[in-house]
């Protein structure tokens, strides 16, 4: 069976439709979360031969929340909210939590507002204990900086790294609307149903908590 056909016959059981991007991936989108969306993908790993599996969700924020809102403000409050969560042990994971490493370079080119509140929400409501922290190596959460319609050629194409171009300051002086990057990395090896399903279900707690987390520090 193909990595395609693992995904669709493991999340067939969850309350899911499932359809095919353009690119022919699987896109998952949960009946029950309306606002968000996951793509999963396999793809060559740079300068290597070993394949790699990601699953990217977006998140959208609500529109109604944010009409009337300066979108770009709160963008650059997103962005420097971004986190990472690393996965690290052999026998007994635990999950660090840092600032996301883009915004090393990110703050040479915009000048961003002061972040940490997301890290502190995340530690205070326990989110290791919700994470299945065996599927995963990393996961990035970021705003989305680009164009729906870049979005899947970028991750596909790309390596972790985000290119710093014009695309990316003019989406953030003129967002078309505002979203979570929820970015899952599972290293080494195509799927199997087991890293398929813990992939979803920690994407989806994640994007719980950081929808609360936007809904009452960002957008009242």
């Amino acid at each position: 069976m193909s990595w395609i056909g693992m995904v669709k016959k493991t999340l067939k059981p969850f309350n899911v439709s499932i359809e095919t991007s353009r690119g022919g991936n699987p896109v998952v989108k949960p009946l029950d979360y309306p606002n968000l969306s996951i793509i999963f993908f396999v793809r060559r790993m740079q300068f290597s031969f070993e394949m790699k599996f990601e699953a990217v969700c977006v998140l959208d924020i609500s529109e109604e929340k944010v009409s009337g809102k300066d979108l770009t403000s709160i963008l650059m409050r997103m962005l420097a909210e971004s986190v990472e969560l690393e996965a690290k042990g052999v026998l007994r994971k635990r999950i660090e939590l840092r600032r996301w490493s883009e915004l090393a370079q990110l703050s040479k080119i915009f000048r961003l507002p002061e972040g940490g509140g997301l890290i502190t929400f995340l530690e205070k409501s326990n989110v290791e204990t919700v994470l299945e922290k065996g599927a995963f190596e990393l996961i990035e959460v970021f705003p989305k900086l680009m164009p729906d319609e870049i979005l899947e050629y970028y991750f596909v194409s790309s390596g972790r790294y985000l290119v710093f171009d014009r695309m990316v300051k003019d989406y953030m002086e003129s967002p078309q609307k505002l979203s979570w990057i929820i970015r899952l990395h599972s290293m080494y090896g195509f799927p199997g149903g087991s890293r398929i399903s813990k992939s979803y279900s920690s994407i989806i707690r994640l994007s719980e908590k950081i929808e609360e987390f936007t809904n009452t520090s960002l957008v009242t």
